[in-house]
């Protein structure tokens, strides 16, 4: 990395990560300086742009299709594993055809032709129009999130009295735990509201600001074990305000597959979870289920013999 290149990135609130071979680098960090609001740190390899993604809070990533270790996919993949909000811009003369499109799920990616007569002239205002795109996005969704929020809307959860058995549940998770902040949060349209909280007065929080957002898109319990160290997070004045420092959480996942919620425990200061603990924390969401479906189910019951 540029040593000048780095000191100017630091100076400015949106940094890019520039990666091309040695050849092309410096003319490509060139463009994104020439921006003015931006600022270039460098990399010549998916390794060396993977190191930096874990230790660099960046804005978006602008990459080639070829590197000597493998290609802009592989950065790509990179950036939807340790920091999927930033979006890319694929730098390339190799057509769009020719690349598998479908590693760009879950990313924001644009394309830019790099044979283009005004190629570098443009990719610096490219760069902010993505930029800019993804500010608006907010945050990722679910591809399905129309089937996802239609299966919330059916439990009509202001309808089903869960309020005593959600905290009597949070106050267990704490104390299993042993965390300062145990929560059971559903994920709405534009917020996650919280229906129980255990050493919390939380409401609601909008979703650019939960990390549930990215959560509820794994499979299996998420962990970040110091918020601080992660570029996702460790920016977002909302939980710095709260003082979070360690979270982990479990989808609530209805019979039909959909993810509607969350269960999380929550710290003020560094936690490990082991694969036991993980799976507890998952067993505790699959008990918050179980217990929407069950007060679901007796109120549809009540329902169907009204009508009758």
């Amino acid at each position: 990395m540029s040593k000048a290149t780095t000191e100017q990135a630091s100076d400015l609130s949106r940094t890019v990560l520039c990666v091309d071979d040695e050849q092309r680098i410096d003319d490509v960090t060139a463009a994104i300086d020439a921006e003015g609001t931006l600022g270039a740190v460098e990399a010549t390899t998916v390794e060396g742009a993977t190191e930096l993604l874990r230790e660099e809070s960046v804005v978006c990533v602008v990459t080639s299709y070829e590197l000597s270790d493998g290609t802009g996919m592989d950065v790509i993949r990179a950036v939807r594993e340790h920091a999927p909000q930033v979006p890319s811009v694929l730098f390339t003369a190799r057509p769009p055809q020719d690349i598998d499109t479908a590693s760009f799920e879950e990313t924001i990616v644009e394309y830019l032709n790099r044979d283009l007569p005004d190629a570098h002239d443009r990719l610096g205002f490219v760069t902010t129009d993505v930029i800019e795109h993804s500010a608006q996005v907010g945050f990722l969704r679910p591809d399905d999130e129309a089937e996802r929020l239609d299966t919330l809307a059916g439990y009509d959860i202001d309808e089903l009295p869960i309020k005593e058995s959600f905290e009597r549940l949070t106050d267990l998770i704490a104390s299993h735990f042993d965390v300062g902040v145990a929560f059971i949060g559903l994920i709405e349209e534009d917020e996650e509201s919280f229906l129980a909280c255990h050493g919390g007065d939380f409401g609601s929080m909008t979703r650019e600001e939960t990390i549930c957002t990215h959560s509820m898109l794994q499979e299996d319990v998420m962990v970040i074990e110091d918020i601080a160290d992660d570029n996702r997070f460790n920016k977002n004045e909302q939980l710095e305000n709260l003082g979070i420092v360690s979270y982990a959480g479990a989808n609530m996942t209805a019979p039909d597959g959909q993810v509607i919620g969350q269960v999380c425990a929550i710290d003020f200061e560094e936690r490990h979870y082991d694969a036991e603990e993980r799976a507890e924390l998952q067993d505790f969401a699959e008990t918050a289920m179980e217990i929407l479906d069950l007060r679901k189910s007796l109120r549809d019951a009540r329902g169907e013999e009204a009508g009758r």
